[in-house]
């Protein structure tokens, strides 16, 4: 817009003083006027120089006035021509320069990158030293607690070690009419044998736990001969052991048999050190069960019938410990028959003669903790 408002004002610029000019030239041409001695016509060919000098003047002026670009384009072109010559070397030196910047870049960004592989690697294995260490700290804390544990026991075994001092010490002085070196327990000889429910909260359980070591150790001072008025500990039975055996007693279903059993022969003056055991007390046999049954030929029998009958009874006491009574752990039994049934039962054999099935029924229901109590019957096999 501005262009055309320049290039209007320049042409009625030029217009007007090349009008004028002509105006002049005519004027000068027809009144023969003459400027500086020249000839007429010469004056009005220097009139139109002068006018065209001034529209060129004029136009040159204008511009310079109304434009900053071609007044710099008229006057200052050299200038901007160095300029430019100067931006031109400062832009292949910054060309250079950014070329130059962009491989250091490049290099950093290497170096960089090489650097993150490393701090990748110097996380992965300082990740890895941290799980050890929590891994070291954990197992030092079960260390710590396994030793607190240790010391515990170690305070309770030499807790119980003194109590069990002071109850030999006691039991030296406490034996009456005692041999010295007499053997009251062979090992694995049974204590003491009960049977405990398990049907009991904490307490209960605790004390019913409790009532069976006492009765233990008053059944084991009657054994050694014992007799004190204060209360004196003859069985000596780890604490772990007796707190498991709560436990799984608490643990079982129905009751419970427990015995006590002697780990080592122990000597009269000596406390009877021992182990517990426990065993489900089930009904292996209910009353009037059929337990053992053989055909024996009579007539056959050349030792007596007495050894029959015992040989018998060593099978019913072999068939019961296979069913899960618990037997004696030195004789192996699981009862005893008296006398006067072995006789009549022989008798009874003896009468028949021939062959004669002889059976063994449960007197009473018959659990784990026994004794297995007989009922035997004598019947003609001949008949059958």
């Amino acid at each position: 817009m501005f262009g055309l408002r320049l290039i209007i004002i320049l042409a009625v610029v030029g217009g007007l003083i090349a009008f004028i000019g002509d105006k002049l030239g005519s004027k000068i041409g027809k009144k023969k006027l003459s400027v500086f001695g020249l000839r007429p016509y010469y004056t009005s060919v220097l009139m139109t120089v002068i006018t065209g000098v001034l529209i060129a003047a004029t136009t040159i002026i204008v511009m310079a006035i109304s434009s900053d670009s071609a007044r710099t384009a008229m006057f200052g072109m050299e200038r901007l021509q160095d300029e430019l010559s100067s931006l031109n070397k400062e832009k292949t030196a910054a060309s250079l320069e950014i070329e130059k910047a962009r491989a250091d870049l490049a290099d950093r960004n290497r170096e960089i990158k090489e650097l993150d592989s490393e701090i990748d690697a110097i996380s992965a294995e300082k990740m890895q030293l941290e799980n050890e260490v929590n891994t070291s700290r954990e197992e030092l804390g079960r260390a710590r607690i396994e030793v607190n544990n240790l010391t515990e026991s170690k305070a309770q075994l030499e807790k119980e070690v003194g109590t069990l001092e002071e109850t030999t010490e006691r039991l030296r002085r406490g034996i009456v009419a005692m041999r010295e070196g007499d053997v009251v327990y062979r090992s694995g000889e049974v204590i003491y044998a009960g049977v405990l429910s398990s049907k009991l909260n904490d307490e209960e359980n605790a004390k019913q736990m409790e009532m069976f070591l006492n009765a233990a150790n008053e059944a084991a001072m009657q054994r050694m001969g014992i007799r004190s008025e204060e209360p004196v500990g003859v069985l000596w039975l780890p604490g772990e052991l007796a707190k498991a055996a709560q436990q799984e007693i608490q643990a079982a279903e129905g009751n419970v048999f427990v015995r006590l059993r002697a780990v080592a022969n122990i000597i009269a003056g000596e406390p009877a050190i021992c182990t517990i055991e426990l065993v489900h007390n089930e009904c292996v046999y209910h009353n009037n069960e059929l337990i053992y049954s053989k055909l024996i030929d009579v007539s056959s029998i050349k030792y007596g019938l007495d050894r029959e009958i015992l040989s018998f009874l060593n099978a019913v006491n072999h068939t019961a410990v296979r069913a899960g009574v618990m037997p004696d752990p030195l004789t192996g039994k699981v009862g005893n028959l008296d006398a006067g049934t072995m006789v009549q039962t022989g008798e009874r054999m003896a009468d028949l003669g021939g062959k004669v099935m002889l059976k063994a029924y449960a007197r009473g229901d018959i659990y784990t903790s026994g004794p297995v109590l007989l009922r035997l019957e004598v019947e003609d096999a001949d008949r059958e």
